[in-house]
């Protein structure tokens, strides 16, 4: 009764000093309750004898129901430690002392394989006033074998993070696998031209397999790699065919899992054991394929550190010239600095950099070195067209260039410049062809090294994106340029004509023209209003201008704060609705300030306004407050509220919050950003303070004394 282990008192019969009488057991029912329930149940009595085991506990430990009747011994049913265990629990229990509400047993079952059981376990009395032990468990093997590879799929990530050696990273796996699989041999067999190397192993003959070295001629080769997918042998002294050896060496099962990522495998991960045909189940397969993803990555890994190591001398010397490409914002300097760094880095005789015409279908010099001075006058002249020159069309279709041990006197071009041999490489960015880079050679007659083509390589795409980020510069700053004259141009000529629109407007309401009706008083009243508020759009978009092309500056002098306040508090009372009360808060008459005037101004009036708009009833409220080296201006209302999410987007330019666009009276989604970088301007910081349908405070912090 191994699979349902009995912990503490679990397969019992009675001792001959007193058998258990079945009629007992059936006062409680055991079979209609127990017999067919998935559980394990098991009842031991006193003397650690198995006096009753449901079908789940019998089917699980290889018993039958008269053998459980004529007694089973629990000290058969486990390993002695584990037994010694489950006797001082059944003690225990029996005493009335506590035990551990779930525990687990490792059970060994018939046929002498091994489960681990998590057990609960009460002791009951029967009619006769005899007490038994109760245990009711579940099979948890499969779980906590499932927990302990993930443990170790975890321990061997952790550990290949830190190896860079492929043959270190194949020790780590053969180890673990062998371990956590429980098999006899691991192999990490990795392939190297038309052969396979063994580089790592763990296990049976591992000291005499690394290092040897099998041709895919060979048919055990061949068997797996034709295959292409994981090999299972698990009758392997039986089979015919390929790994003669291993069946010669006494493998009874073997598996091969291929090493792969993406394309073709580069290795194989060998899994093989002695004892045990039929050893590589579906499930253990499952878990030797996950060992060979996990290798496959580490092992890639391993090999891209060691180039990168090898590289790392001229990466850092990449990095440093790619870095400074970069950081050029004009193209001129890109191309300059670049054809210097590539002949400095390859060591090369001569180079130029060029450019992509798509217009004209050719490439035009932008900047070459290593040749005469004339020479060099007569290379920026060129142009090279894909229709007339083969080298022009292949790069034309990014592809890298490679003429090597040029017949000079078969080219007149190669002659003219003295270039017996000519490496280029495409300068693409976002599928775009920006130009190539050209290396020349006056004597060299070898092909490029995959190091030299790869800092090539390298530094045209660096150059790519630097060339194509200065033209984008270039362009977004023209463009820059006419948005800025198109505005300045435009909100003069528009502030021309609406002022003059709004002094005849003014000349007609007080009638110096004529007499008007009170309608058509209200009528130029509203066009006033609404005349001046077009009128503070203009200047507010001609000082968003100033200040985006960095033209405004803060024009800085000394003045009284009260007097600020009482303009503002003139100026802006024709905009207070009947059912709004507008607070100004007391100021003293000796607080000076040092700033600039108009734009605090600016900042005051676009706040309260602000505050008027969008509040329905109750009042707005402006304090000045002296603290410290600050002084600090807020403005209050019992308006809409704006949510927490919205604070910080409606300081940024053209950008309102629902709740604003939704206001008849909302503007365009300047004002505010103008009273941030007016703030920021002054040499202050504005905050909001806000909750939806109670009230918004926005307070400007300036220095004070200034």
């Amino acid at each position: 009764m191994q699979e349902g282990e009995p912990v503490g008192g679990v397969l019992a019969a009675p001792t001959a000093a007193g058998r258990s009488d079945p009629s007992r057991l059936a006062g409680l029912n055991f079979h209609d309750v127990f017999e067919l329930a998935r559980d394990i149940v098991l009842l031991s009595d006193t003397h650690g004898m198995v006096v009753g085991a449901n079908r789940a506990a019998r089917e699980m430990a290889g018993y039958d129901a008269a053998e459980v009747e004529g007694g089973i011994a629990l000290r058969t049913l486990m390993r002695p430690d584990e037994f010694q265990a489950a006797e001082l629990l059944t003690q225990r229990a029996f005493a009335g002392l506590p035990i551990p509400e779930v525990y687990e047993r490792d059970a060994v079952l018939r046929d002498g394989s091994h489960r681990i059981l998590e057990l609960r376990s009460s002791v009951v009395r029967l009619p006769d006033g005899e007490m038994l032990l109760q245990t009711i468990g579940r099979d948890v093997t499969d779980s906590r074998s499932a927990s302990a590879f993930q443990l170790a799929l975890f321990q061997v990530s952790q550990a290949l993070l830190t190896t860079h050696d492929t043959r270190e990273v194949g020790k780590v796996v053969c180890r673990e696998a062998r371990r956590v699989l429980d098999v006899d041999g691991v192999y990490v067999w990795l392939r190297e031209g038309d052969e396979l190397v063994a580089v790592a192993g763990d296990g049976v003959g591992s000291e005499g397999t690394i290092g040897m070295r099998r041709s895919f001629d060979d048919p055990s080769v061949r068997d797996f790699v034709e295959q292409r997918g994981p090999v299972v042998r698990n009758d392997l002294q039986e089979a015919t065919g390929g790994f003669a050896v291993a069946r010669a060496s006494g493998v009874q099962a073997l598996m091969t899992v291929p090493l792969r990522r993406g394309g073709e495998p580069f290795g194989f991960l060998l899994l093989l054991d002695l004892r045990r045909p039929g050893m590589f189940t579906p499930s253990l397969c499952d878990r030797a394929m996950i060992f060979g993803a996990q290798t496959a990555v580490a092992i890639e890994n391993a090999l891209s550190r060691q180039r990168e190591a090898e590289e790392a001398e001229v990466s850092s010397a990449l990095l440093q010239v790619t870095r400074s490409i970069r950081e050029s914002l004009e193209e001129s300097e890109v191309v300059d600095r670049v054809a210097a760094s590539l002949r400095e880095i390859i060591d090369c005789d001569s180079v130029f950099v060029s450019v992509w015409l798509p217009d004209r279908d050719a490439f035009r010099v932008a900047r070459a070195v290593g040749w005469s001075p004339d020479v060099i006058e007569e290379l920026l002249l060129l142009e090279f067209s894909a229709k007339e020159f083969p080298v022009a069309a292949a790069l034309s279709k990014r592809e890298f260039i490679e003429r090597v041990d040029v017949d000079l006197d078969a080219a007149p071009i190669y002659a003219r410049y003295n270039a017996r041999t000519q490496f280029a490489a495409p300068m693409v960015h976002g599928g775009k062809l920006i130009g190539g880079l050209h290396l020349f050679f006056h004597q060299r007659v070898t092909q490029i090294s995959a190091r030299e083509r790869r800092i090539l390589e390298g530094i045209a795409a660096q150059a790519a994106v630097a060339v194509d980020n200065a033209r984008l510069i270039d362009d977004l700053r023209r463009a820059s340029q006419l948005k800025s004259d198109f505005l300045g141009t435009m909100s003069h000529e528009l502030r021309t004509p609406l002022a003059a629109i709004l002094g005849y407007a003014d000349l007609m309401r007080d009638a110096v023209l004529g007499s008007v009706s009170v309608e058509q008083q209200q009528a130029l009243e509203r066009v006033l209003i609404n005349g001046r508020g077009l009128l503070d759009l203009i200047d507010i978009v001609l000082d968003v201008n100033r200040l985006e092309s960095g033209r405004l500056l803060a024009d800085k002098s000394s003045f009284s704060v009260a007097e600020l306040i009482a303009e503002l508090q003139q100026e802006d009372m024709r905009l207070v609705a009947p059912n709004i009360g507008m607070i100004w808060g007391s100021v003293s008459a000796d607080l000076v300030l040092h700033s600039d005037r108009s734009k605090l101004k600016v900042v005051l009036r676009s706040l309260i306004n602000n505050a008027l708009k969008f509040t329905r009833e109750g009042h707005v409220t402006l304090q000045v407050l002296p603290r410290g080296n600050e002084l600090l201006f807020r403005v209050s209302d019992t308006g809409i509220g704006i949510a927490q999410d919205k604070h910080a987007m409606i300081f940024d330019m053209f950008t309102q919050v629902e709740t604003a666009r939704q206001n008849s009276r909302s503007g365009v989604g300047l004002g505010l950003y103008l009273v941030r970088r007016y703030t920021e301007l002054l040499g202050g910081e504005i905050s909001l303070e806000s909750t939806p349908g109670q009230g918004s405070t926005f307070s400007v912090e300036l220095p004070y004394p200034g």
